[in-house]
């Protein structure tokens, strides 16, 4: 294959998607770089250390990595690039932690000539580290204090210092539990040293990351603590762990502060980072203070910043991320990975949708004319409140009547960002909505229904953007969206990714002449990266449509 990569010194990687064999190339690229820009058909992609280290920790070696870019190169790798490279991924395993002989320090072990930079460093003043003969030496409190500011000096750590068994736990895997190929795969990578480690777990919505790590739970045996993005994630995990493991009942609950952690408890980010009335984190501190085996963070790429302070202090534990992408909007990615471990095993999308594993989807960006007020609305706000005002551009409405008359078979989920214009689409449409202010109870109800076939259409806020298992969608219509969010993206993707429902639809509504145009380019990066490519068609000049009358949208908002 003629090369037809472009890669600058700076670590950069032009690529064009409309090249024959662009999809393998594209699959092996995304295991050491990260997309930066979609601008069909230029992809351009960026070499830097952490997606270096990443692939460093999955075992990728430089020469490999030199080996494939130099077959795929138009020019000669400049030379700077090539020092990069080796720099970057020769740095892990350089340094590492073990547990010293009194159980109460850390040590730190490098070569001679690099522990005695970092004594040099602020870090070592700041942990309070002291040189001994066998390396540099801190407290066991500290270990995610080193390993987070070391990965910000530059310098990432494999931590072997160990971990707490925690409490045995009685459970077993049932007979009906059969993995898929990449699920066992992905729990294999987990015990790769034979007793559990810690890392995370990338595999796409639907693709069962919850089965994979119940499947790791019931191989571990041990107290562990599960925290998920919200309360019918944590109310699925719930279900699933009794549906697929031999479990008592009772050892297994929802975090309730007035009865104490079970054996096996699940709980919510936002619980656990809650204050009380006095201002204490009194949640986190019941939890940190059981003795568990093994920690899951679910949708480990919306953590919380406030819970790193969880995820220091259990440094001890087994820890398991699962999420469909590490992709971070915060820029925290590096503390995610110092926190939580290295990506131990991914999937990509595509192959999986070959398989038959996960449903094929269509993707579709509609651009969508302005609604005359809305525009002068637009023109006349700052630039702060352009993207929300584009975002609910009237128009949109009518665009959503239509998708939805195109579709009369369909189960259709219409995702945005803004209550208000959902709202008027619920109303225009003539389906539930639901929100974050929607009850629980209701919730459920009306996620039922549509399983159920029911309720063909519902109206979604951002609080089903996660964990919510709804196989019976066919069409996604997203209205908008937080910013430039490639997690968002993702995850709205997902809900159709589930085979039950067949081939799915997912359409993009993007105000045409304002900044949402961009952000959308944005947002659309990581599934770009992952083999997915949005077709650009004109509302009024989709295929068996007639046109969108703009002036026909009075009739609809009245």
């Amino acid at each position: 294959m003629s090369g037809f990569l472009y890669i600058h010194a700076d670590g950069t990687v032009i690529a064009r998607s409309d090249v024959p064999g662009y999809e393998s190339v594209q699959a092996t690229l995304g295991q050491f770089a990260e997309i930066f820009q979609q601008l069909d058909p230029i992809h351009v992609y960026r070499l830097h250390p952490l997606s270096l280290w990443q692939a460093a920790a999955r075992g990728l070696t430089t020469d490999e990595v030199l080996r494939f870019l130099r077959r795929h190169a138009v020019h000669p790798l400049p030379f700077p690039l090539q020092l990069m490279i080796q720099k970057e991924m020769s740095k892990w395993g350089q340094l590492e932690l073990v547990m010293g002989q009194d159980g109460d320090h850390v040590m730190l072990h490098g070569s001679a000539g690099l522990l005695a930079e970092l004594s040099r460093s602020a870090l070592f003043a700041d942990c309070a580290m002291t040189r001994t003969p066998r390396g540099i030496q801190f407290r066991a409190q500290r270990r995610a204090d080193v390993k987070r500011a070391l990965a910000r000096l530059g310098y990432p750590v494999l931590d072997r210092a160990g971990y707490h068994m925690g409490p045995p736990l009685d459970i077993s895997a049932r007979a009906g539990l059969r993995l898929r190929d990449y699920q066992q795969e992905a729990v294999a990578a987990f015990f790769a040293d034979g007793s559990g480690q810690s890392g995370i777990i990338v595999l796409p919505c639907g693709a069962g990351k919850t089965v994979v790590g119940i499947a790791i739970l019931a191989q571990l045996k041990r107290h562990a603590l599960i925290l998920t993005p919200g309360e019918e994630a944590a109310d699925q995990w719930e279900r699933e762990l009794k549906r697929w493991t031999e479990i008592r009942d009772e050892a297994v609950s929802i975090f309730d502060p007035k009865r104490g952690p079970s054996p096996v408890t699940i709980t919510t980010y936002q619980r656990v980072a809650a204050r009380n009335k006095t201002g204490l984190h009194r949640n986190l501190e019941t939890l940190t203070r059981h003795p568990w085996g093994l920690v899951v963070y679910d949708e480990v790429h919306v953590l919380p910043a406030p819970l790193f302070r969880l995820a220091a202090e259990l440094q001890g534990v087994r820890r398991l991320g699962l999420t469909a992408t590490l992709v971070r909007e915060d820029g925290l990615a590096a503390d995610v990975f110092s926190l939580i471990g290295p990506k131990l095993y991914e999937a990509q999308w595509k192959p999986l949708e070959r398989d038959g594993y996960l449903a094929p989807v269509t993707c579709v960006e509609v651009d969508v004319p302005w609604h005359s007020q809305d525009y002068e609305r637009y023109r006349e706000a700052g630039v702060r409140e352009r993207h929300r005002v584009a975002s609910e551009n009237r128009a949109k409405v009518a665009v959503v009547c239509e998708l939805v008359q195109r579709h009369p078979e369909a189960s259709i989920l219409i995702f945005g960002h803004y209550v208000e214009s959902l709202s008027l689409i619920s109303r225009a449409v003539g389906c539930p909505l639901i929100t974050g202010r929607t009850p629980k109870t209701q919730r459920e109800v009306l996620y039922e229904s549509f399983r159920q076939g029911r309720a063909r259409v519902l109206a979604l806020s951002r609080v089903a953007n996660m964990a919510i298992d709804l196989p019976a969608a066919t069409v996604a219509i997203q209205v908008s969206g937080l910013f430039g969010s490639r997690q968002e993206e993702a995850q709205r993707l997902g809900r159709l990714l589930r085979p039950a429902g067949g081939s799915g639809m997912f359409y993009t509504l993007v105000t045409e002449q304002s900044v949402e145009q961009e952000k959308a380019r944005h947002r659309q990066m990581f599934l770009v990266e992952q083999g997915y490519r949005y077709e650009k068609v004109h509302a009024a000049n989709v295929s068996g449509w007639e046109g969108v009358s703009v002036r026909a949208l009075d009739g609809v908002l009245e």
